[in-house]
């Protein structure tokens, strides 16, 4: 299935560049993006890309302009071996870890160079390393020793097309000078026909000055 947000996008395309690593390659893992899946002993050894959340906070002034939030998605990589041998297994885990950090320096991760609706990696913001050790199956009858890789993306800013529900055609200005006692005061009326396809880019930028000479009364 695809996925279509770009949290999402950039978990499957993490995934993608996992499963090409010679480490995951030539070592029979299986592969996994979806936390609810139970590990049993024939999934071992195991690589794991999960989404954990994604965090958006106003792109500068958040009631300025159109809807633009700069976001950050989080992810945990998950590698899961048979633990035979504690010290050995570590040196292992070591081993994904240097493999997952090989993706570091891969461009394409990024798509700095990809079309205006895929996602693009801006920058990682944070990543937090642990080993776990435990065991699995029905009677817990296989030790594992697990790499947990907390890693924090930024997507940078996604934009959100304003809400306009209604064709921009017109726009029409009548002054109300002075404020209250306008009766008998001539005004200015002036009426403008927008330039159709421009709306979705005027809406959310219009101001209006209007520079009004006052005519008295006789």
């Amino acid at each position: 299935m695809t996925a279509f947000t770009y949290s999402m996008l950039v978990r499957d395309r993490i995934m993608e560049f996992l499963k090409l690593l010679p480490f995951f390659a030539n070592n029979g893992f299986h592969f996994h993006t979806n936390k609810s899946v139970q590990i049993q002993p024939e999934n071992i050894p195991l690589a794991a890309v999960y989404f954990i959340e994604e965090t958006s906070l106003p792109d500068g002034d958040a009631n300025v302009g159109d809807i633009r939030f700069r976001t950050n998605a989080r992810y945990g990589i998950s590698v899961i071996i048979q633990n035979n041998d504690m010290e050995a297994a570590e040196i292992i885990l070591d081993k994904a870890m240097n493999a997952i950090n090989s993706l570091f320096k891969n461009p394409d991760l990024y798509n700095w160079d990809g079309t205006a609706d895929e996602a693009k990696i801006q920058a990682f913001l944070r990543g937090a390393r642990s080993h776990q050790f435990g065991s699995i199956g029905a009677d817990n009858e296989m030790p594992i020793a697990e790499l947990r890789f907390d890693l924090t993306c930024d997507l940078g800013a996604i934009l959100f097309d304003p809400p306009v529900t209604d064709d921009f055609v017109t726009f029409h200005v009548e002054t109300r000078y002075p404020p209250r006692v306008s009766e008998g005061v001539q005004q200015i009326i002036v009426q403008y026909d927008i330039p159709q396809g421009i709306q979705h880019k005027l809406s959310p930028h219009l101001f209006v000055k209007v520079n009004a000479t006052v005519v008295p009364h006789p």
